[in-house]
């Protein structure tokens, strides 16, 4: 499957998504048969022979009748950069590697889950296009219900780079529901929740959020250890639901960690956070220091003005936030690959293009 299959499908229909950690096969049967679209397989860890078995055993239950997710979690040592172990090629090595061998297995799509912070899931959305551009990427969330401005950060800096979908993996679905419910305006790609099975909640309660789910431009759900039941609630909700077309308009933002500025499509700022700092630098060495100021939280959006091209490819990749940059014709080029909004030194002409 491709990036713009996925799009289409996800357009036009809202898919029942079941984590296959949480069950067994005979339970992944009845999913199936109850109305599961996609099976997302457990996190990829090693690679090796038993999560092969693993993998295969899902396409032979998914048959002609689901697709198959592959799923990749963060790696347990944060980026060097954020204060972690990890340096930055070894992170996005660890994706890369793992993201070539679910595309070898065949998965339809992958989902990212567990990155915390917008450099870690830049690293980790790059590596994945380098296995394969055009494979689908959904990019999931944990986190508490009140962060509200990291998860909007995360969703502009995400859907700069050409994701899927968006959404809440392993939240209680109130939490769940309540960041759609504030993330859902700014979107430009379909919502997803994967919630927890909470205690209290029945299937027949869980139909009733369905179509709640669905109001916040959701168009994937699942729940965790929720028994074939609780599918086949969501199946009949869907059932008895008219189809939905939300509007995905085209946004134009930049972020940092937890700041966001909108911006029309003349490049002038609309939003009531005006502040916008521009680095002017063909100096590796002054981008160095500046960017461990620029990334830490509660620091304005970043307009990078940089003409050389690994200079804004490094400045780009490792910002956490997405940038604005000035550059030049093919400076643009890149930076729009790496997720960037691009103005114009022309008045009337900065704009995100198609």
């Amino acid at each position: 499957m491709t990036t713009s299959q996925l799009k289409e499908i996800l357009k036009h229909n809202i898919l029942n998504v079941v984590q296959a950690e949480y069950h067994t096969n005979d339970d992944l049967h009845e999913h199936i048969h109850t109305g599961a679209n996609i099976l997302l397989a457990k996190p990829c860890l090693y690679g090796n022979d038993e999560e092969g078995d693993a993998l295969a055993a899902l396409f032979e239950i998914a048959a002609d009748k689901a697709f198959v997710a592959g799923q990749i979690v963060a790696p347990k040592e944060a980026l060097e950069e954020e204060g972690g172990l990890l340096p930055y090629e070894a992170y996005y090595q660890d994706v890369l590697s793992k993201a070539e061998w679910l595309i070898d297995m065949g998965v339809s799509m992958i989902f990212l889950t567990g990155f915390r912070s917008i450099t870690a899931m830049k690293c980790a959305v790059y590596a994945v296009r380098e296995a394969d551009f055009d494979i689908p990427i959904c990019f999931g969330i944990y986190g508490e219900a009140e962060k509200i401005a990291p998860a909007l950060s995360l969703l502009v800096a995400a859907q700069s780079l050409d994701i899927c979908a968006f959404g809440c993996v392993d939240m209680d679905i109130e939490d769940a529901l309540f960041i759609l419910s504030e993330l859902q305006a700014f979107t430009t790609v379909p919502l997803f929740a994967l919630a927890t099975f909470g205690q209290f909640l029945t299937p027949e309660l869980y139909g009733d959020y369905v179509p709640s789910l669905i109001n916040q431009k959701c168009a994937m759900l699942g729940l965790g250890a929720g028994s074939p039941a609780f599918t086949a609630a969501a199946s009949k909700a869907l059932w008895q639901l008219s189809p939905l077309l939300p509007d995905f308009p085209v946004l134009n933002a930049v972020c940092s960690r937890d700041s966001t500025i909108f911006l029309d499509f003349n490049g002038n700022i609309v939003s009531r956070n005006k502040q916008m700092i521009e680095i002017k630098t063909e100096k590796a060495e002054e981008l160095l220091q500046a960017l461990p100021l620029l990334n830490k939280a509660g620091v304005a959006p970043v307009c990078f003005s940089i003409q050389d091209i690994d200079l804004l490819e490094y400045a780009i990749s490792h910002y956490a936030g997405r940038p604005a940059v000035r550059t030049d014709e093919y400076g643009a080029i890149i930076a729009k690959e790496l997720g960037a909004f691009i103005l114009s030194d022309n008045k009337g002409e900065d704009r995100e293009e198609e």
